[in-house]
Order: C-alpha cells, then structure tokens, then sequence
C-alpha cells in the first residue's frame, strides 16, 4: 500500500551512501568495496547474460500468505549459496519484489537506496516497489520457488503481479546459482509503474551485503534511465574471483528476544541478561567481550555486567547469557542495551541493540507510549495499525483492549485482540473483537465480557478500518522505541516505521485470579538435564541422570511451547533445524530438575 500520510508531522528522507561502488554506468558497474559487479543483457561485451527465462510457475512451489506489503517465510534455499564472505540457507520473500537472506523485516514504501543500513539487509531487490500481491489486488498474480534436482539452482519468480493502485502488470524472476555464486534478475514482462511513479523512494533494484553497507545499486527510481526495467531484461551481479577487502564487524543480531523488541518485566523479579552476536564481517576474530547495560529515564546506569564472546569465524553466531541478574525495584521506563566490544570494529552501527523495558506492578495496562500521540497516521485505502505483546507473567489475563484514533466523520473501526499463531508469528485467531465509531480524538476501548488468559507466547491488540483515509491512528515517536508495532494492509505485518514511532494501542492485563502467576522460565545453569552439542543447530543430544522415561519441554524465549521430546532411558534427540537462532529452554516435565539453557547457532 502507498505511503502512510502524516497529519502532523512531514519526515525528510535522505538516500544511503553507495557502500563504495563507483558512479553508476549504464548496462555494467561496481565494484562495490568486496567486489561485486553487474552486467545487463543490453551491454555486448565478455560475461554479458543472455536472457533464458526458467518457468516455475506450476513447477515449483506456489508461495502462500503474501498480501499488499508483508513478509513471508523463511524458504530453504537447498544449498549453501555463497554470498559476499559467507554463506546463506534460507530466504525470506517480500510481497514488494524482493528477498532477504535470514532477514524478516519488512520493505515497504517510502523504500530506502540499496544498499542501506536500514533494514531489511541482505537484500536482493529486483523491482523493489509498492506491489500488491493480495487477490484483490492481483487477480492473475503468484509468487513461486523451485530448487533444482541438482540443488545448485534456485528461482523465486513473480508473475503478474501489479503495482498498488495503479495496476500494471510485472513477471520477474531471481536466480541463485551456486556454480558460479552469481544473482541474476530477469524481466519477462513489465508495464505501468508505481503508485508514485518512477521515483528512488518507489523503485529500487540492486544487492547488499548483512550488514547493509555494501551493496550494488542498479536502479533507483529511473536513474540510469539506460538501466530501465524492459521485457527481456537480464541483469546479472557475479562476485570477484578474489578480495582484498578486511572486515573486522561483530553485530548484536537481537536480544532478550527473537526480535529485540519492547518488553515488559515485573517489579521486584530478577531479570537475565542475554543476546546473539554475529561475527558480520570476513575475518576470524578471537575472543572479546560484550556488556549488558539497564538505563532509567534519568539516563543513570542502574545495571552493568559482561561476559566474554567465544572465537568466532565469519557469519557464525554466540549466544551469550550474562552472569549476574538485575531485579528492578520501581515502576518506570528503562533501556536495556547489549553491546558488541570487538575491537577495532569497522561498523560500530550494528554494535549495540538497545530494547525498552517498562517495569510494572500487575495488574497494569501494558503500553509503549507516553499517553499522548506526537504524530498520527492514515493509510490511503482500507487498513489499521497494533502492537505485539509478550506478558510479564503466565498465565495473563486481559480484561480490556484500547486504541488512540480520531476521525473527521463518524468512522465504524473494528478493534481486536489475536493470537500470536498466524504465519511467523503474526497476528492469527481472533480471540474477541467489537467495533466502535471514532469521531473525537480519544482512547476507544473494548472489554471482552469474560477476561481472555495468555498461557504461553504473545498476543496482539489491533485496529482495522474498511474506510480509506479514516480513522487517524495516535502514534508515539517519543523514545525509546519498542519495534512492536504491526500494521493491517489486508493482511498484518511489523510496521515499517518501527524505528520512528510507536503505535498507541495498549492492553489492561493482570495475572489470573486464583492461579499461580508464573514469570517466563529464568535461565538457570541445567544441573540434571545435560545438552549436546551446545550450541547446536541439528540433531541435540538430550541427557537426564536419572535414567529413566521422561519427557522434555522446549520453550522459546517469550514461554511459548516450540518441542516436546520423549526420553527413553534417559535419553532423547532433539531437533532444532527447524528454530530459529536465539536461546530456548529445556525443561523435564514433573521432575523438578533444573530447566537447561538450550542455544540454537545459525
């Protein structure tokens, strides 16, 4: 969907650096810093590509769940495909013409120059722009992939899929190829163009590497007007035969969660520190150090600690847990930051992860805003705006749902509160929903008639309007920021400018009446249930002392149930090929042994 208009506030963009490649020529350029390069098929010289189209279309795997602006997956690749100075498995597809290795952020209108810091990174753009792949949207419009037999191919392909709003038609395909480790992009068909025309923030088409810094940028909006999208268009990025490039960069993947997000602690509970650091450059580092920091409002240091970060080589991952808890003792807001202390680093952008954390005293309403809209935003056709939630405690009641709107005509606006099991997590069953009209500026509330229990994972509260341009939805852009924030286009997806603001939409919760209130699982050291290897990301070893039959239960950082293993004889396999990396916890059911800290590597 096109850009969400401001009614208060107008935000100036400003385009990413080049990532070091030369100025643009047209049907060939780079190279970039590591030394990519692309030549098109209008270009005659040694290495050109020739246009070939592959069909998958009814070939391959028909991809499912993509709407107007959202993200699906990840797909198994089929093989290592290497890529700049390492190797990725799996994509992740975008409903606005592009993939992201291992990245699941959304890339939506106004798009920023690839390549760019600003995520998604690891972007292969081929006609990055406003594309709606929902049924409505384009009627005759798929999304494939194919792998071939021989695992050294692998095709996502768009077919008749239109721009938003204007229509158009467009069939492109991207190609890996392990063979020779190179990435071309062809053009069967292209007509019409983006809802804002041929502008850089609505078209982009190129590459980057994971850290978004270096990249090769073959269009951006029409410029080079000689590299405009055409029918029977090849465009092919091959890397270098060798590079002298050295890159020493450790990044702070995420922390305290699969996606770095606000979270919600109770007072007077000890909280664990944890985080995945990513060795993102192309050397070999030795061992160093990272810091967990807890700051008030005040900007005071109310907590630090570190712990070292094993040797790492170039795309693998540590999951570091930090030694000493911190139990907050008042209500507010904080800061939590974990940090990459390698030295020398070259990109010290993607060092530190910083993530909001509201202490609370149950029962309380949960929230990410200050009570008071900075900004509101609409969208340009029928739409909505929500927050994701992970409780401070299980099991976790919620009596009430509310959301900040205001409307220049009555406006009937639906609110809901979801669970968290649709595709990747996203907003899935509705678990109560009642609609309300918005007029005034004000708080619109909804009070199920009997409080709805969260006993593992996370929830949702959203609102969705079927009236283009009404309601305004309040928004925060006061930090910090939660990156919680979803967005309804017809189907849900992380708000695309969850680095900007917040959305007001919060939750009235409390632990549930007569029962226990249980904090997520604290990762204590395992005394009696041992794991190997660990970390892992295959088949792990589970091991019990006591040998006997017994079952294990897995569980993801936010409590949420992932695997159940049974033990026989005390023993068990346990597969995590399919989890994504991140800390998890194993736990014996009904044995009282210690839960065992369980650490997936990707």
């Amino acid at each position: 969907m096109a850009v969400t208009i401001f009614c208060a506030v107008i935000i100036a963009l400003s385009p990413a650096g080049t990532g070091g490649q030369l100025p643009p020529v047209w049907g060939g350029g780079g190279p970039d810093s590591f030394g990519y390069r692309y030549l098109d098929s209008d270009t005659t010289c040694p290495g050109a590509p020739v246009y070939n189209w592959i069909e998958i279309k009814g070939v391959g795997t028909r991809v499912t769940g993509l709407g107007d602006d959202n993200v699906v997956g990840p797909f198994e690749i089929g093989f290592e495909f290497p890529y700049y100075w390492y190797r990725v498995d799996k994509v992740y597809i975008g409903s606005n013409g592009y993939i992201a290795f291992h990245d699941n952020a959304l890339n939506a209108s106004p798009f920023q120059r690839i390549p760019s810091p600003t995520r998604s990174n690891n972007t292969l753009a081929a006609l990055m722009s406003d594309i709606d792949c929902s049924a409505s949207g384009s009627p005759n419009g798929s999304v494939w992939v194919w792998t071939s037999p021989d695992n050294d191919t692998f095709i996502v392909e768009y077919d008749s899929v239109r721009f938003w709003n204007t229509g158009g038609n467009n069939t492109f395909q991207i190609i890996l190829s392990k063979p020779d480790s190179s990435i071309t992009f062809q053009y069967k068909e292209q007509s019409g163009a983006p809802y804002n025309g041929w502008v850089p923030d609505a078209n982009q088409c190129g590459i980057e590497n994971v850290s978004g810094r270096i990249g090769l940028n073959y269009l951006s909006g029409n410029i080079p007007p000689g590299n405009m999208y055409h029918p029977g268009l090849a465009v092919r990025f091959f890397p270098p035969e060798s590079t002298t490039l050295q890159v020493h960069d450790a990044a702070v993947r995420n922390a305290m969660n699969d996606r770095s997000g606000g979270m919600f602690a109770v007072n007077g509970q000890p909280i664990t520190f944890w985080g995945v650091i990513q060795n993102t450059g192309n050397q070999s580092e030795s061992q160093f150090r990272a810091v967990a920091r807890v700051r008030n409002q005040a900007g005071s240091v109310m907590f630090i600690d570190s712990t070292n970060v094993r040797a790492l080589n170039p795309s693998e991952t540590d999951s570091v847990v930090f030694p000493r808890t911190w139990t907050p003792s008042s209500n507010g807001v904080y800061t939590i930051q974990v940090i990459s202390k390698l030295p020398g680093d070259a990109v010290p952008v993607n060092d530190t992860v910083t993530i909001e954390l509201r202490v609370v005293t149950l029962p309380t309403t949960l929230t990410y805003d200050r009570g008071t809209p900075t900004n509101s935003m609409y969208w340009n056709g029928p739409g909505g705006f929500g927050n994701r939630f992970v409780p401070p405690v299980y099991p976790c009641s919620i009596s009430s749902a509310r959301v900040y709107m205001q409307a220049t005509t009555s406006t009937p606006v639906a609110i809901g509160i979801y669970d968290d099991n649709g595709p990747g997590g996203s907003p899935g069953d509705t678990l109560y929903i009642a609609t309300v009209n918005v007029l005034n500026a004000d708080w619109y509330t909804i009070n199920p008639p009997s409080p709805i229990v969260i006993t593992d994972g996370a929830f949702f509260v959203g609102a969705t309007s079927e009236v283009t341009g009404s309601p305004s939805f309040g928004m925060d852009s006061v930090p910090p920021l939660s990156y919680q924030g979803w967005e309804y286009t017809g189907v849900w997806a992380p708000s695309r400018d969850a680095s900007m603001r917040d959305i007001m939409a919060n939750a009235t919760v409390s632990g549930r009446v007569g029962v226990m209130e249980l904090t997520p699982e604290p990762v204590r050291m395992p005394a009696r249930l041992e794991v190997t290897p660990n970390p892992g990301n295959g088949l792990l070893q589970l091991t019990l002392s006591e040998r006997s039959g017994a079952q294990v239960e897995v569980f993801d950082a936010t409590g949420k149930l992932v695997s159940t293993v049974t033990l026989k004889d005390g023993t068990g396999r346990l597969d995590v090929r399919s989890l994504a990396g991140g800390i998890y916890f194993a736990r014996v059911v009904n044995n009282g042994s210690s839960v065992a800290k369980v650490i997936v590597s990707r």
